[in-house]
């Protein structure tokens, strides 16, 4: 009966009704903006109908455009940089912690002021980076790369210029931090584990006190997901990339309402369907810390 529940709230509610009031509110936002006639909102109902219902009379003016052609480019390109963002922004997030958390553990400790260094110098990395525009690590890769850098290194630096895998960083080290002081962590210390400064692994101080904070850190996790898609989109309408970022630019640039449709719809299902995964990992790790988020 939990897992029903589970389905129904995230998948039905959140994941398949909120992407199609998200679109229907989204393109009724941009019809007003425009000042479109009464007449452009009702042929844009029947355009989100036949979309949806998967109708061969959905078309677009231009050459070569299909449905299928703007969910193939959510589907190659804009979720897997999605999904390859939200790993990096959470690898980038426990090695910070870590390192942090087990700095501030060997200063209280032992009196190690290099420890504390450590740690204020991660503070400051972090405060530094999220202040830092994301055009600039766009820019950057430009420099290096032109008009066709790696995926890979797109992905990574939407998540360390802008802020999110430094925002990550803050939360998770200052969520470990709260319990290095705590009854249950100085229990734990007295049976002498390894401390775990690279990453939290099973075992370490640092992955004891992730185990305490988990369930905190990945509700915030999916909470991060839209600003990231946002990053990804940003960075396919930069560098061309045939993704949903692109094709979104392009509908709004030809005024084509087919399009326009078809892009919001999948973008937001997109964003939808990588907090679904998200909140599914904490469903099956922490079920009643995912009961008592809801």
């Amino acid at each position: 009966m939990r897992f029903v529940r589970f389905l129904l709230k995230e998948f039905v509610l959140r994941g398949i009704v909120f992407t199609v009031l998200g679109t229907a509110a989204l393109v009724s936002l941009y019809l007003l903006s425009i000042g479109a006639p009464a007449a452009d909102y009702a042929k844009a109902a029947s355009i989100f109908w036949l979309f949806i219902t998967g109708s061969p009379d959905f078309s677009a003016a231009q050459v070569g455009f299909s449905a299928q052609t703007i969910i193939a480019s959510g589907a190659a390109i804009t979720f897997p940089l999605a999904l390859g963002a939200l790993f990096f922004m959470t690898i980038i997030a426990l090695i910070s912690a870590s390192a942090s958390v087990s700095a501030r553990y060997l200063a209280g400790q032992q009196g190690e002021g290099a420890g504390l260094a450590v740690s204020k110098g991660f503070d400051f990395l972090s405060s530094l980076l999220s202040a830092t525009p994301l055009f600039v690590g766009f820019w950057l890769l430009y420099g290096f790369f032109g008009m066709n850098p790696p995926m890979i290194l797109i992905a990574i630096m939407a998540v360390i210029v802008g802020g999110t895998g430094w925002d990550a960083s803050r939360f998770l080290i200052n969520e470990m931090q709260n319990q290095v002081d705590s009854i249950h962590t100085m229990v734990y210390t007295m049976q002498g584990p390894a401390l775990g400064r690279v990453f939290p692994m099973p075992g370490t101080i640092s992955g004891y006190l992730l185990n305490s904070t988990a369930p905190r850190f990945i509700p915030y996790i999916a909470g991060k997901v839209p600003t990231i898609i946002g990053s990804i989109t940003i960075a396919e309408m930069v560098f061309s990339f045939p993704g949903l970022g692109r094709t979104l630019l392009e509908s709004l640039l030809l005024r084509n309402d087919e399009q326009l449709i078809a892009s919001v719809f999948v973008l937001l299902m997109v964003n939808a369907f990588v907090t679904f995964l998200v909140k599914t990992v904490l469903f099956i790790m922490y079920p009643r810390w995912y009961e008592k988020s809801i």
